[in-house]
């Protein structure tokens, strides 16, 4: 191995360490519990504080709690001192810094402000006896650790700090029931929202679907299955039992195909899926049957022996909304 793989390894050892003493510190404190009720019952918003590479993470803490469902915005310590303190809701919003050292100049009149209007500050240090504590609400102690490189640059310490905004993040979503339905509705664009969106919202349904009766001739279902343009057509037998011609089998048993039977060309196990399944998971399923389509029934309906067929989900429709 060379010397850049052996940095690379070391690097990633230390840090693991730093995210070890992380994980231990939980075991002993009140004060994450704290933080979580505070921050679930907000009125308003919460503030993100850092200074420097403590407001990087502050802008991934804020993004991640504002997408399961608590509005939060990051601030430099250095903007918020020059007019950013107007932005505070006093009464309404709290303040979540982060800072090793807790004594970075910067927060000394954020905090002083906090004080005197009365507003909650979450403070997260690796410094007990520091300012940024002292000054705080609830007080969040996290362990020292090592530097990669024993740099003075901060990295097990920034991911220490990023670990727990995620884990703070997380206990929020749950203690408010924050689902992936509507994690969806706060991303209407990109590969996280598209993977949650469920077969019902992208299948065709009513009269979109390729539908005849099991009595019509094949002339029949080739008119239908080339109107709906799905490259399927389902026949629905007396007893509703639903079966499927697709297009290739129109191709293999096109000899004569218009004096064969209907029911003599069906696939009588077509494949299925259920309306509330993911529509990434309908694309997988349809990858490995190698199909481009699935026939879709509610998902009270998986233990009925004949399902109501309530829509048919496309390869297509998936590719349209981005789903791959």
């Amino acid at each position: 191995m060379n010397k850049d793989l052996q940095i690379a390894k070391k690097t990633v050892q230390t840090e693991i360490q730093a995210l070890k003493k992380l994980s231990s510190s939980f075991n002993h404190s009140s004060q994450f519990s704290k933080a979580v009720n505070l921050v679930s019952k907000i009125k308003g918003k919460c503030l993100v504080v850092g200074v420097g590479k403590s407001y990087l993470v502050g802008l991934k803490v804020a993004a991640t709690l504002s997408s399961l469902g608590t509005a939060s915005v990051a601030f430099s310590a250095s903007d918020l001192q020059h007019g950013g303190l107007g932005a505070i809701q006093k009464n309404y919003d709290i303040l979540l810094v982060f800072s090793v050292s807790g004594e970075s100049a910067e927060l000394n009149s954020i905090l002083r402000y906090a004080n005197r209007y009365n507003i909650s500050v979450i403070g997260v240090s690796c410094k007990s006896s520091s300012m940024l504590l002292r000054y705080s609400t609830i007080k969040i102690l996290l362990p020292k650790v090592v530097e990669a490189g024993h740099s003075l640059a901060p990295t097990s310490s920034s991911l220490n700090f990023l670990s727990w905004g995620d884990s703070l993040a997380i206990a929020c979503m749950k203690r408010k029931k924050w689902t992936n339905k509507k994690f969806v509705t706060t991303h209407p664009s990109g590969t996280l929202a598209t993977a949650l969106i469920q077969v019902k919202n992208i299948m065709a349904k009513g009269k979109e679907i390729p539908l005849i009766s099991s009595n019509k001739n094949m002339r029949a279902a080739i008119t239908e299955m080339s109107k709906k343009k799905l490259g399927i057509v389902c026949v629905k037998e007396k007893n509703g039992k639903i079966n499927l011609i697709t297009d290739g089998d129109v191709r293999r048993y096109s000899n004569n195909l218009y004096k064969k039977k209907i029911l003599d060309i069906c696939n009588k196990k077509p494949a299925w899926i259920f309306d509330t399944d993911s529509a990434l998971s309908a694309l997988g399923k349809m990858n490995n049957m190698r199909i481009t389509s699935l026939l879709v029934a509610k998902k009270q309906n998986a233990n009925a022996k004949i399902k109501k067929l309530i829509g048919v989900i496309h390869l297509h429709h998936c590719l349209r909304w981005g789903i791959k």
